[in-house]
């Protein structure tokens, strides 16, 4: 047990953490979870995937001590009217995997819960695996310690590592050079000749969807349930170039409002990588709320275009998840920064 664990069980013990749940009953927590595993994505990425015993656990004890998962629309409207009631959240899913629909979406409706799924669609339209998350899964899973590949791409040494920094280094210029030089088409057949020589089954991580995103059928279905599709940009980036950040939710908006005829005015941010520098675009563009990955709760001061979330994923302790849920993590955090400054 670390010592964060062993300081958050003394302050559950002891009622600090009811304590901060009412002293923060009128600030928004908002959960963050992105994929959902069927087979070993949780070890690969276990901040991207999560098991889902682990995350039906996570569920069913918000359910049990009295949590309320509202829609994005109506918790940001309570917040700004002051309304909102205790233990009303928000839960996100970003990036639109189709593990949310297969394996998350059944323990929310189960459990009465919605959430907000933010939806980034170029790979809905190109339903492959993403190309630079499966890359980086060979690597990760080839038993082979080195891949002949200088034929594959030009400068590379006839011998390429396949494991630590080494390997690292070999899928990231094999990503560079596919996002950069390639087609969708092409990117695949560079994924399925590395996959050969990495003695991994391409074919196997295509036909399980296992690293795709959801297909426009997947997302309508999922709207009709009940889940708020949301913008997460088109192509997972969102530039400072007033522009391109336009084109990126343009792109985003034009494949996701034919299928949920709602409203698209919420964003997060790709990566969690943010800037003050976008908000007269995202203003401009309709945009009324987008969240970050920076852990805290939301109070009607915080700026709506930076709602903090925090970040649940596979090795999260639970002592540490209740003590974000019951904002005693939130008044420790204020704690130091004033202390601090």
């Amino acid at each position: 047990m670390s010592l964060k664990e062993i300081f958050y069980t003394a302050a559950k013990t002891s009622g600090c953490f009811a304590m901060a749940s009412r002293l923060t009953h009128s600030k928004l927590g908002i959960l963050c979870y992105h994929g959902f595993s069927f087979k070993d994505e949780h070890l690969f990425r276990p901040q991207l995937f999560q098991t889902p015993d682990s995350f039906e656990n996570r569920m069913r004890w918000l359910k049990r001590t009295g949590y309320r998962a509202l829609p994005l629309d109506e918790a940001a409207q309570r917040l700004r009217k002051g309304k909102l009631g205790r233990k009303e959240i928000v839960i996100t899913i970003d990036d639109g995997f189709y593990s949310v629909a297969a394996l998350a979406a059944p323990i929310l409706s189960g459990l009465g819960f919605t959430a907000t799924v933010y939806v980034t669609t170029y790979y809905v339209l190109n339903n492959n695996p993403i190309f630079r998350i499966a890359l980086q899964y060979l690597f990760w899973k080839t038993p082979r310690a080195t891949v002949a590949c200088g034929d594959l791409l030009p400068g590379m040494d006839a011998q390429s590592a396949t494991k630590g920094v080494g390997g690292e280094r070999t899928a990231w210029k094999f990503i560079e050079f596919g996002e950069a030089s390639l087609d969708e088409p092409g990117r695949m057949a560079l994924a399925r000749g590395l996959a050969r020589r990495l003695e991994v089954d391409f074919e196997e991580l295509v036909a399980s969807r296992r690293l795709t995103l959801l297909t426009e059928a997947e997302i309508t279905e999922l709207s009709r349930r009940g889940f708020d599709i949301q913008l997460h940009t088109h192509r997972h980036r969102l530039p400072e170039n007033d522009r391109d950040a336009k084109r990126e939710l343009d792109d985003n908006r034009a494949v996701l409002a034919p299928l949920t005829g709602r409203p698209l005015n919420h964003l997060c941010y790709p990566s969690g990588v943010w800037s003050q520098a976008l908000w007269p675009v995202l203003e401009a563009e309709g945009v009324d709320t987008c969240t970050t990955c920076e852990p805290g709760l939301n109070s009607p001061e915080t700026p709506p275009l930076a709602w903090s979330r925090f970040l649940d994923f596979q090795y999260v302790p639970q002592i540490v998840f209740e003590a974000e849920m019951s904002g005693f993590a939130h008044v420790v955090r204020r704690a130091v920064q004033r202390w601090k400054g």
